[in-house]
């Protein structure tokens, strides 16, 4: 059992408010790895995108289940607030009118990986911050988490390195 210290409930608190964030967070990075996937449908991008796009989505039913053993509730009006930023974020010019542009589609990985960047410092946070009973149901748990969320984050790296020359040509080494 933990011992309760004065400072506790702020602690908790803060906690609650740093979870449900991400939760916000996972709701919009979820939306973006979707219309990341769709936009690059029927190219080589196409499966690495589905399974990352998957693999943010069993992200965040960890996380759901995390803040549930904490007995902290997803804010509707955060996750809410995330997607419609998604959303405005679709309307930054690429330099075409009505079409995807190769720009969008660095620009939608680059911001993808920082959201994966974002979801590695949860879980590490989780494992300074917490006692691992209290959020995990394994030893491994976490450590599988943050194996998982830097896989994904090499994996677009390297979708963005492709994405990039595809853009704006190869890098010169003048």
């Amino acid at each position: 059992m933990r011992t309760v210290r004065r400072g506790d409930a702020d602690e908790s608190r803060l906690l609650a408010i740093y979870l449900r964030d991400h939760w916000a967070g996972s709701t919009a990075g979820l939306a973006l790895a979707a219309r990341c996937r769709r936009n690059n449908a029927g190219t080589a991008y196409e499966a690495t995108l589905a399974d990352v796009e998957r693999e943010i989505g069993e992200d965040r039913e960890e996380l759901r289940a995390i803040m549930s053993r904490l007995g902290v509730t997803p804010s509707r009006t955060k996750a809410a607030l995330g997607a419609v930023s998604e959303a405005f974020a679709r309307l930054k010019a690429n330099g075409r009118i009505v079409t995807y542009s190769p720009s969008s589609r660095v620009v939608e990985l680059e911001t993808l990986a920082a959201g994966v960047s974002t979801k590695g410092h949860l879980w590490r946070t989780l494992r300074v911050s917490t006692p691992r009973g209290d959020v995990t149901s394994s030893e491994t748990e976490l450590d599988e988490l943050e194996q998982r969320t830097a896989n994904q984050l090499f994996r677009l790296m390297e979708l963005h390195e492709r994405a990039t020359a595809e853009a704006f040509g190869p890098a010169r080494t003048d």
